[in-house]
């Protein structure tokens, strides 16, 4: 906050260069699919999953916050709601890694895929961040609480569902293909 003043404001860019960086990211996504088959079978889910579930999470993400945050001027209710939903993945995930007997190794490789790419970039810190400092003193407060207490509920229910029935263990049972 102390550099805010001394920093320049950057003018948003022109259409033509956030369509063309659109589709510049587009083509980079649709690049890793070849990429996928063309590694070797003994560690491509470990190179690849993220990869491929990353620009599906920030999509989501962006969807969630263009439809859903002008619609409650209290919280950016987009930002609460991809967070909460990312938790609740991440959270589901963990459990299924947990699963006795054992998940496969592909299957335990494309949930941790979908873990650090899909819910890495739905959940980012920096947009909770961002909103957290151009919010007022007690909007700021209200959405931490309420983002920290749900997020803390929603791994309560499920994962320690699984793990109170004794369905799954707290680490993760599976192993990635190596």
């Amino acid at each position: 906050m102390t550099l805010v003043p001394f920093t320049p404001r950057m003018r948003p860019p022109s259409a033509a260069i956030r369509h063309t960086l659109s589709v510049i990211s587009v083509l980079v996504y649709f690049a890793t699919f070849p990429a996928y088959f063309r590694l070797s079978p003994s560690f491509r889910h470990q190179a690849t999953a993220a990869l491929l579930s990353s620009f599906p999470g920030t999509l989501t993400r962006y969807v969630l916050s263009i439809y859903l945050n002008p619609r409650l001027q209290l919280l950016p209710i987009g930002t609460l709601v991809a967070n909460e939903f990312g938790t609740s993945l991440l959270a589901l995930f963990h459990a299924l890694q947990g699963l006795r007997p054992a998940v496969s190794p592909d299957a335990c490789s494309i949930l941790q895929g979908l873990g650090d790419g899909y819910c890495g970039c739905l959940t980012t810190v920096s947009t909770f961040a961002a909103e957290l400092s151009a919010l007022g003193t007690r909007k700021r407060w209200l959405y931490a609480s309420i983002s920290i207490v749900m997020g803390q509920v929603v791994v309560v229910l499920v994962l320690g569902s699984t793990l109170w029935t004794g369905k799954a263990t707290a680490q993760a049972s599976c192993r990635p293909i190596m």
